[in-house]
């Protein structure tokens, strides 16, 4: 069969309802972390994804207890555990879960790495496992020295090794790529069941969707998008698999949300931009955003965002900027906040343009310091996630055979633009 209708979940059987995850912070104290995905797991939930970092998205000067809430319970945002060696924990601890990143890159790993580590994990946890992976961030990369350049094209190499890798059945792969070379490279480790672990790719820009379409079977955009946008580039995914003459029809579209639930958006966001860590957290969105909002973005207009954001490069001068700049009107373009009715019914308009997978990222305990209140609106807002039915499509007759994997022909000019 070949790797592109090998996966959907359940070997390809889509739910007939919304499926729902959660990004685990994956950092100390160990024990906080283990009853988190305890909790999480009895809430119901479909997934458990980890972050891949270094370091967090918070400046080191606003996380304390005096300003921060959470600090009581974290005492360091950037105190990350490995989530490889967290994974094969949870696979042994966390049955008829799916298992994952939220995202790694290929920076830190080599592409052969993240192809075993995956098998690896797809055999532990019986075929439930999840490489989420992305075009990287600055701040796990140019603080330890590895250069932040030609992201979307060292992503495309690794994917490519990836599958070429996964789909060799133990035969010799040869490769010559910008950034690795395989010269009779041997995977042998079998697969689980004959199939490849399912491969998110999290994509925003086109050249991102074109591989998305090319090479994954599932979506995890982070950014907040409206039905619209989500659709419209879930239909460039799909344009692009068919010129590849791929199948989507196990695809399975997702999203990460950012939430603080309250008792309305309003009230969740004004008590957001109260605390000083979570008002840093705006500094994130790009500076385009900012200027539609008619705000200067501290960090100037061109910041890409929290790509290239590296929290202790942030002065103290800039986020009492954005903490009194940032309006609730802007949070609320980034982030799913309000009463559990609010966020679900955004995220319904969601599922209508293509959804099938929502992953919830709390920040709420940031502002609250994670009260039992919290726990129990989160609890709620999983499972009314969960009720949400998947519409019925009828599927469109076929334009294209379906054809196995051929990884494409490196060195092309996109694919070296970098």
């Amino acid at each position: 069969m070949p790797w592109e209708s090998a996966r959907g979940y359940n070997r390809g059987v889509m739910n007939a309802r919304l499926s729902v995850g959660i990004e685990t912070n994956c950092t100390a104290p160990l024990r906080l972390e283990r009853v988190s995905m305890r909790l999480f797991k009895l809430m119901g939930v479909d997934s458990l994804l980890l972050p891949d970092h270094y370091l967090s998205f918070v400046p080191r000067s606003v996380w304390n207890p005096e300003s921060t809430p959470a600090a009581r319970l974290v005492p360091s945002p950037d105190a990350f555990f490995d989530p490889f060696v967290m994974m094969g924990m949870m696979a042994a601890r966390y049955p008829r879960v799916r298992i994952g990143t939220g995202v790694t890159e290929s920076f830190r790993r080599h592409p052969a790495t993240l192809a075993q580590a995956f098998v690896t994990l797809d055999h532990l946890t019986g075929g439930r496992a999840i490489l989420g992976i992305g075009n990287g961030e600055r701040e796990n990369t140019a603080p330890y020295g590895i250069p932040f350049t030609k992201r979307v094209a060292r992503l495309e190499e690794a994917l490519t090794i990836i599958r070429r890798l996964w789909e060799s059945r133990g035969e010799p792969v040869d490769f010559d790529g910008s950034f690795w070379r395989l010269r009779r490279a041997l995977f042998t480790t079998p697969l689980h069941d004959r199939k490849p672990p399912a491969l998110w790719v999290a994509a925003h820009a086109p050249r991102m969707l074109g591989l998305a379409g090319r090479f994954a079977d599932g979506w995890y955009p982070t950014i907040k998008m409206s039905p619209a946008d989500y659709r419209e580039r879930l239909e460039r995914i799909h344009t692009t698999a068919a010129a590849a003459g791929r199948s989507l029809a196990s695809f399975e579209p997702a999203t990460q949300i950012q939430i603080v639930i309250g008792a309305s958006r309003k009230r969740a966001l004004d008590q957001m931009l109260k605390v000083p860590a979570a008002a840093a957290l705006s500094m994130l969105l790009p500076g385009a955003l900012w200027s539609r909002h008619g705000l200067a973005h501290p960090l100037g207009e061109d910041f890409e965002g929290f790509p290239d954001f590296v929290p202790d490069d942030v002065t103290e001068a800039q986020i009492e900027a954005a903490q009194r700049r940032a309006t609730p009107e802007l949070l609320a373009d980034a982030l799913f906040a309000g009463s559990v009715d609010e966020i679900v019914t955004e995220v319904r308009a969601l599922v209508g343009a293509g959804l099938r997978h929502v992953v919830i990222w709390n920040i709420g305990p940031i502002v609250s310091g994670a009260t039992a209140g919290d726990l129990v609106r989160l609890a709620l807002l999983v499972r009314r996630l969960k009720r949400i039915t998947i519409p019925v499509v009828r599927p469109a007759a076929p334009t294209r055979v379906e054809q196995p994997f051929r990884a494409p022909a490196y060195g092309t000019g996109a694919a070296r633009a970098g």
